[in-house]
């Protein structure tokens, strides 16, 4: 997670069994800090669209041109910064080269710009109530079209009482264990913080410590919330 003001980015580094080859000498961990890093650059600093790979092939129904989506291309410029500086040094071709997913709030003006890349959740608290967010199969990794894929938009920013940005790991009790809805996660997160919408989630995952009445691939999951506050 990376954050300065008006802007915030949590990325999720896809996590592969150990001694998976990733083609790559840097690893999981330093590419999603090097796209968080880029990406928050490139939301803060008043840097344009930048110029965007051509899409993988049949995009899905729904996806708007670059200049409605303004996001986009900033999320497909950070990917393609990150895939410059080790091209020389990595196999960007391999299949399980370092990927991660992507969310991404920014305050511009009188509006709030949102991006979701992959399986992790925003959750916007609105005057309609709780919008809830995830993505889709897509993650972020060495093709810039991969952030076609992204679920984005742009809300007001009057009446917008708060955000939440949560990883796969930290949604568990509502979309994998059913111990709680979306509210109820908000609802922790706003009381108490985010350190205790984990801990419940630690609790429950100890009660399952064989993943056999929830099944999963892995007992714990790399958990990260943010909150943003307007």
């Amino acid at each position: 997670m990376a954050a300065a003001p008006g802007a915030v980015v949590v990325l999720d580094g896809c996590g592969l069994p150990l001694g998976t080859d990733l083609g790559c000498a840097h690893g999981t961990a330093w590419y999603a800090r090097s796209l968080g890093t880029r990406l928050l650059s490139r939301l803060v600093d008043g840097l344009g669209d930048a110029p965007q790979a051509r899409p993988p092939v049949g995009p899905p129904e729904g996806v708007h041109r670059p200049d409605e989506r303004p996001l986009v291309g900033r999320l497909a410029g950070a990917i393609a910064d990150v895939a410059a500086s080790h091209r020389a040094t990595c196999d960007l071709g391999y299949r399980t080269t370092p990927a991660a997913t992507v969310l991404a709030l920014r305050v511009r003006g009188d509006l709030v710009d949102y991006l979701v890349l992959a399986d992790s959740t925003l959750l916007l608290d609105g005057p309609d109530g709780l919008q809830e967010i995830t993505g889709g199969p897509y993650y972020a990794a060495a093709d810039p079209g991969a952030a076609q894929y992204a679920i984005t938009g742009t809300v007001p920013l009057d009446g917008l009482r708060g955000a939440y940005l949560m990883t796969d790991g930290a949604t568990r009790l509502a979309d994998l264990f059913g111990l709680a809805d979306w509210r109820g996660l908000a609802q922790t997160v706003e009381k108490q913080g985010p350190t205790a919408l984990i801990a419940r989630t630690r609790e429950a995952e100890r009660t399952d410590p064989r993943a056999m009445r929830w099944p999963r691939s892995k007992p714990h999951d790399d958990a990260t919330v943010a909150h943003c506050v307007f």
